[in-house]
């Protein structure tokens, strides 16, 4: 008997991933407003191309959503801070784990588009260099060295801030 393939539709696909795509735009945007928008446009132009990026969809959905933080900052010619909307608060119990994570989510709103989106590939989304290579549309050594600058302006700014 042959194999056949089961493709799955957009709108399977569409709600499956889309609470892991609004976290990942929400990193990359530091705003869940832009956040949301730049979901919304991506889903469009992965609908539009549905047939011919089967297997790749995941990527290329994030490279819109890449694509669409830029080109709204290139427009307004300005990041928008994130407000502490959604941000866990800390516990009862005295854990430090959500002080930290809140820390981090803050830091990391203040790093450059390009260094956040990057770093969020790499940590929050687990994704290999040439793969955030693939998705941010540079080569691996840039996304390496995003990485690696992002993480070296993420401890001078918690080194400040624990010192200033």
């Amino acid at each position: 008997m042959p194999v056949v393939e089961q493709t799955v539709s957009f709108e399977d696909w569409a709600d499956t991933n889309l609470a892991a795509l609004q976290r990942f735009a929400a990193a990359v945007t530091g705003d869940p407003h832009s956040a949301a928008d730049a979901v919304q446009q991506a889903l469009v132009q992965v609908c539009w191309r549905w047939d011919r990026i089967q297997g790749n969809q995941n990527l290329y959905v994030r490279r819109c959503i890449v694509n669409a933080h830029r080109s709204a900052w290139r427009k307004w010619r300005r990041e928008r801070t994130a407000p502490d909307v959604g941000v866990a608060e800390p516990v009862a119990d005295g854990t430090s784990r959500v002080d930290d994570a809140d820390m981090a989510a803050r830091l990391v709103r203040q790093l450059p588009a390009r260094q956040r989106a990057a770093v969020t590939l790499r940590y929050l989304e687990e994704r290999e260099y040439a793969e955030i290579a693939e998705v941010m549309n540079t080569t691996e050594a840039n996304a390496r060295s995003l990485v690696r600058h992002a993480l070296k302006s993420l401890r001078k700014l918690a080194e400040g801030g624990a010192n200033g």
